[in-house]
């Protein structure tokens, strides 16, 4: 997590995935240096027979009713209508709790899904396992170009040679910024600083004091509320630190890097009131779309929910690459991607559906549909990038974070361990526990976690 991937380098990868994406399109195979050929993922391939034959095919996802799900049920239609006879019966559940459920449900019972989604958060349980199918075999015969998914993806699914989950979709945390509020500040926008000004921990920490505001349910926050332990983890890298060793069951987030990195964000909080917490979060909802945050830390699925905020509709947003840390400048992300289970009963129909999904068509629906952006280095260079991102979308941001991004391995019990987390941290947050009380507590119960099989 230590390599510290420049801007300046990542414009020049944009410049060449772009020729190449445009070389491929005339039909012209490239050579350039370092850029993988991606023959087997720009359409589908030819429908096997057994396929053809048609079927059940049960996938386990989670979403919430609108927006969220949309990009599911186009996948879906696609599918269906591409496969007569194939029905793909859906396993719809709210989150990722549910998910791990339902899977471990299903593989005690022997009768898993054919295809479940599967995200850096909830991979673990079942790659430990061993219940998941290896996708290489697959995707050597069917020409897929592993290459071409962005590093952080093949680290999460990915076990020496093998690779238990087929990326779809990739979200390294930019900062989206309200150009409204910057300007009423009078604080020189993030993409403006002048040469010499470096973007980073020190520089971000002072225009979120300028950008703080007010008080009671008009106060203006400078940075958005950053509290969940998969959000936090970025900052812990930065500052030098690690979350765990899951070889050795051994928690890690009472060490000095880590504990600093957490009392960098409790500060904001106690000591200048310039982040909500968790509790003000959950009775207001979110913040950042009501206008009421200078600056917010997320993945691409935000434009779900701010796109109908007057700032965004008057394109008075800007994004940015997180600032660098003390340390490195790893940026905390998730790869999405869907796994086969061992067992199923129609394992075919999953890998054509998970196939679909990484295809041209099926990266297209990721991008218009907002729910994250595209898992294919080549596709990011792609003329569809270019005209079906929003104006104020930058396509370096994304590059440079996705490079950037470290792995959140996620423990068996995550959510366990998620929780201990979340506890102890809103202590700290409202100063009932100092920020290093705070860390010995956490990791003395996290370890317990740890070291308790599922």
């Amino acid at each position: 997590m230590n390599e510290r991937i420049t801007r300046r380098t990542v414009l020049k990868r944009l410049a060449v995935l772009s020729s190449t994406a445009g070389l491929a399109s005339a039909g012209v195979q490239s050579a350039a240096a370092g850029v993988p050929q991606t023959t087997g993922l720009h359409a589908p391939s030819a429908i096997p027979a057994s396929v053809q034959e048609g079927g059940t095919m049960r996938y386990l996802y989670n979403a919430t009713p609108g927006p969220n799900e949309l990009v599911y049920n186009n996948m879906i239609e696609m599918f269906e209508e591409q496969n007569a006879g194939v029905t793909v019966e859906r396993i719809r559940v709210p989150g990722e709790i549910e998910i791990v459920q339902q899977m471990l449900a299903s593989l005690a019972a022997n009768d898993p899904p054919e295809l479940f989604l599967n995200r850096q958060r909830t991979a673990t349980p079942f790659i430990s396992r061993d219940a998941l199918t290896d996708l290489v075999p697959l995707a050597t015969e069917d020409a897929v170009d592993l290459e071409d998914f962005w590093p952080s993806a093949i680290e999460t699914y990915g076990r020496e040679e093998a690779l238990y989950g087929l990326p779809f979709g990739a979200s390294s945390n930019a900062f989206y910024f309200n150009i409204e509020k910057y300007n009423e500040a009078g604080v020189t926008l993030p993409t403006d600083l002048g040469e010499g000004v470096p973007w980073n921990w020190d520089t971000l920490h002072e225009q979120v004091l300028q950008l703080t505001s007010g008080d009671g349910p008009g106060k203006t926050f400078g940075l958005d509320a950053i509290f969940e332990l998969d959000h936090v983890d970025m900052w812990v890298w930065q500052n030098g630190g690690e979350l765990w060793d899951l070889e050795t069951g051994t928690c890690t987030l009472n060490q000095p890097e880590a504990v600093g990195a957490m009392q960098w964000l409790v500060d904001l909080v106690l000591e200048h009131g310039a982040m909500a917490t968790p509790e003000q979060v959950s009775s207001s909802g979110d913040l950042f779309a009501a206008g009421r945050v200078g600056i917010k830390a997320g993945g691409r699925y935000v434009l779900q929910q701010t796109l109908e905020s007057e700032f965004v509709a008057n394109e008075m947003i800007g994004m940015i690459v997180a600032p660098e840390g003390p340390v490195t400048n790893t940026t905390r992300g998730d790869d999405l991607a869907h796994s086969i289970p061992l067992n199923s009963q129609r394992p075919d129909l999953g890998w054509e559906f998970a196939k679909l999904w990484t295809s041209d068509e099926g990266q297209q629906q990721v991008i218009t549909t907002r729910r994250s952006y595209t898992s294919r280095r080549s596709f990011a260079g792609g003329q569809f990038m270019t005209e079906n991102l929003l104006p104020w979308e930058d396509q370096a941001t994304y590059i440079e974070g996705l490079e950037r991004t470290g792995v959140y391995r996620a423990p068996d019990r995550a959510n366990e361990v998620e929780a201990i987390f979340d506890r102890e941290m809103s202590l700290a947050f409202i100063g009932e526990k100092t920020v290093q009380e705070a860390a010995d507590a956490m990791t003395r119960d996290i370890e317990v976690v740890l070291n308790t099989p599922l």
